[in-house]
């Protein structure tokens, strides 16, 4: 949540602090708003990128309910939840 804000506050300030350097360059509205709609979507894809995964939810024979997070990065990682550990069965 912290590099959201973060980015998102420097794709706000950025703008503000190149304001005379913009002035001048010759650039035209439409190059301008697909430069700032390139900055919202690099955010947005940050955001997303925050967003935690998580296996199905698991319910043990006790009547417990576990949802697992999947780690960033870890394709390797089960995602219907480790049966065989524990001697967890399905129910």
């Amino acid at each position: 949540m912290r590099r959201l804000m973060l980015v998102s506050a420097l794709t706000i300030l950025m703008p503000l602090s190149a304001g005379p350097s913009l002035a001048q360059e010759d650039k035209t509205p439409e190059t301008l708003a697909l430069e700032g709609l390139d900055r919202m979507m690099r955010a947005l894809e940050l955001f997303v990128d925050t967003i935690p995964l998580y296996e199905p939810p698991e319910v043990l024979p006790n009547g417990d309910i576990i949802i697992r997070r999947i780690p960033r990065g870890d394709e390797s990682a089960p995602r219907g939840g480790d049966k065989e550990e524990g001697g967890v069965k399905d129910i």
